[in-house]
């Protein structure tokens, strides 16, 4: 994999609309292809990639993948992905957390997905063994063929579809992970930190905000992200910051004092120094490197 060098200067990360209309749905590549298909671009939706025959390369968030076949890309809602149009075949997969979690009883009783598409331990594609590869082709068939049907039990037929889909490819991302991963089985409570996270590291830069959350001090909090992630709050809430930052000086026709009021930080010679400290370089000279 290769850090991403862009072409498409100072464009705003637009959001590709979907090829069917609902809160789930499975598609072949062929549907996807439209005005962003071969540029930088996002979706509201998760979304599973599943290469089956690749060729080419899959941009996730500054990292060139080359693809192979029967690799899958797991991806959350707002990562920005590009995909080179080069004949690859496959499916997407997409659906809202609120597809999938339409009450309480469903979280008590269906796969939790949230963490597998986690990537705080360093992302990467699956790569599915044979047998994995055909029980997934089957589950897609099943899919496909509920897919228009309406009636009173095709709702909970297709959950049921996707969560063994689901269960399916985290199996093989732990199969993939060869042990390197911590502890797949999360505390709730650094699964809601996530969404916090997503929800307020534009303004909120403090561990004691997050912790305050959960009624914890902030050292309590940060002894249970490091045992599930193996990093602090801090930590993850610069990630974040960093990632955001990257995305608007690659994606975004924004100044740099604009990003930085953008993110919460009030003073852009501060930000840039904390740019500098997270990355080795300035929020300038990143932007220049995407287009040089």
């Amino acid at each position: 994999m290769n850090i991403l060098m862009l072409i498409n200067k100072h464009i705003d990360i637009p959001y590709q609309h979907l090829p069917q209309q609902g809160q789930f749905g499975v598609a072949p590549f062929e549907a996807f292809k439209g005005e962003y298909s071969n540029l930088p671009h996002r979706h509201d939706y998760f979304q599973i990639i599943w290469f089956i025959r690749g060729k080419g390369r899959h941009m996730v968030d500054f990292v060139w993948y080359e693809v192979q076949d029967d690799m899958i890309f797991l991806l959350r809602p707002g990562q920005v992905h590009q995909i080179d149009d080069s004949g690859s075949q496959g499916y997407s997969l997409y659906f809202t957390e609120q597809f999938y979690f339409t009450n309480r009883q469903d979280r008590e009783t269906l796969f939790d997905f949230t963490t597998l598409f986690d990537s705080w331990q360093g992302y990467s594609p699956i790569c599915l063994n044979t047998t994995a590869s055909e029980s997934l082709k089957g589950l897609v068939e099943l899919i496909l063929r509920e897919q228009n049907n309406l009636d009173d039990h095709s709702y909970g037929i297709k959950k049921h579809y996707l969560s063994a889909f689901l269960l399916l490819t985290e199996r093989e991302k732990l199969r993939n992970s060869e042990g390197h991963l911590l502890p797949g089985t999360y505390d709730a409570r650094v699964v809601q930190l996530r969404r916090l996270l997503e929800q307020q590291f534009r303004t909120e830069h403090q561990v004691a905000y997050y912790a305050a959350a959960f009624s914890l001090t902030p050292k309590r909090l940060n002894e249970i992200t490091k045992e599930f992630t193996g990093r602090t709050v801090t930590e993850l809430l610069h990630d974040r910051i960093i990632l955001e930052a990257k995305r608007q000086l690659s994606f975004s026709h924004r100044s740099i004092k604009e990003i930085c009021y953008e993110l919460g930080f009030e003073d852009p010679a501060y930000f840039s120094r904390f740019f500098r400290n997270n990355t080795g370089i300035s929020p300038q000279e990143f932007r220049d490197i995407m287009f040089k």
